[in-house]
């Protein structure tokens, strides 16, 4: 028995000190794998959703990121913020992000987010108005004057003939749905602008409306993650922040009714009426959801090529004076490490999520 007593004691004593440390290195480990990054984004709301699933289900995390969401009034103060160095990355529009590259700020796409235009043009179903030219001598309510449908309107317009500050007149009248069906209905205004979930929200809730926008319009990068000037070039922390995202997109994309609950946790407000909310949700998917290759999605495509489609139309609306070679800024190397993870995975996550709620 002495041999027993004689070693037991040393061995529970290293075997302790073993896993006090293991558990020591584990929370420092934690500490420094986590970096801290600000992400700011053109909105507070439900179109931001593949964000606000990232960092509901932890996808920043798995890739060493402590990510703080930075809401922000729209496209042009997230140019302002990076602009600034303020944040790491940021979510912003073309027409916003456009003109601060052109005043020299230093912008770099590498994600898209959205596939198409998220704004729209719409007219009252029914309406004789079927394109853009039709709005001559007419009246078209936007969002605010501030939005960021304003410089894409103002582009569509002069692209189709018409001086924005002559031929048309624009009219703020909010995102508030009675408010605008009201504008429509009285002949306040002829047509309506805002982004695409606000229409999809505002039509769930009696609106009926139909698009005169040019479809040319559907399949170019219309939104998605810029870095700032001395992000650009930290590959890690770009890749992980597309890959997450893209995790958080697709979470959305095979179980949208698993998605609302997260997002209701994280952005309650977006769905005191949950039928407005899941309609302007489900109308954001449609226009974020990547394009396919062999059954898998491929998240995050952009090319400068698209870009440079972006800089000719508002230049043509005279919100940019200059040609901007965007292939001086867009980074397109590191989409094949941002899809490098296993989506039946995701999705089989998604699949299992709570949706009782």
């Amino acid at each position: 028995m002495k041999p027993t007593t004689r070693w037991s004691r040393p061995w529970s004593v290293v075997l302790a000190l073993a896993i006090v440390l293991a558990m020591i290195g584990a929370a420092c480990a934690e500490d420094e794998e986590l970096r801290d990054v600000n992400l700011a984004l053109s909105t507070t709301s439900g179109f931001g959703y593949g964000y606000w699933i990232a960092v509901g289900l932890g996808y920043y995390e798995d890739e060493g990121l402590n990510v703080s969401l930075q809401g922000t009034g729209g496209s042009s103060e997230v140019a302002q913020i990076l602009a600034a160095n303020n944040a790491e990355a940021g979510m912003g529009v073309p027409g916003a992000m456009l003109p601060a590259i052109e005043a020299g700020a230093g912008l770099y796409p590498f994600f898209t987010y959205a596939y198409g235009e998220v704004f729209d043009v719409v007219v009252p179903a029914g309406s004789s108005i079927n394109n853009i030219a039709g709005l001559a001598g007419l009246k078209i309510g936007i969002s605010e004057l501030a939005g960021g449908e304003v410089p894409l309107v103002r582009a569509l317009l002069v692209e189709a003939g018409l001086d924005p500050d002559n031929d048309v007149e624009i009219i703020e009248v909010g995102t508030n749905a009675p408010t605008v069906k009201a504008a429509l209905d009285d002949g306040r205004i002829d047509a309506y602008s805002s982004a695409k979930s606000d229409i999809a929200s505002m039509n769930a809730a009696g609106l009926d409306t139909v698009s005169i926008a040019p479809a040319s319009l559907n399949t170019l990068p219309a939104e998605g993650l810029l870095a700032a000037e001395d992000f650009k070039d930290d590959d890690e922390l770009l890749i992980g922040l597309g890959r997450a995202t893209a995790k958080g997109q697709l979470v959305a994309y095979a179980n949208i009714d698993g998605a609302v609950c997260v997002l209701k946790e994280l952005i309650p407000e977006e769905f005191t009426d949950d039928a407005e909310g899941r309609a302007g949700l489900a109308a954001v998917i449609e226009i974020t959801t990547a394009p396919q290759d062999g059954g898998d999605y491929v998240f995050g495509f952009l090319d400068a090529a698209g870009w440079n489609t972006y800089v000719n139309i508002f230049i043509q609306g005279g919100v940019i004076t200059q040609q901007i070679d965007m292939g001086q800024y867009v980074i397109d190397d590191l989409l094949d490490q941002i899809n490098d993870f296993d989506q039946q995975a995701i999705i089989d996550e998604a699949n299992d999520l709570d949706t009782d709620c």
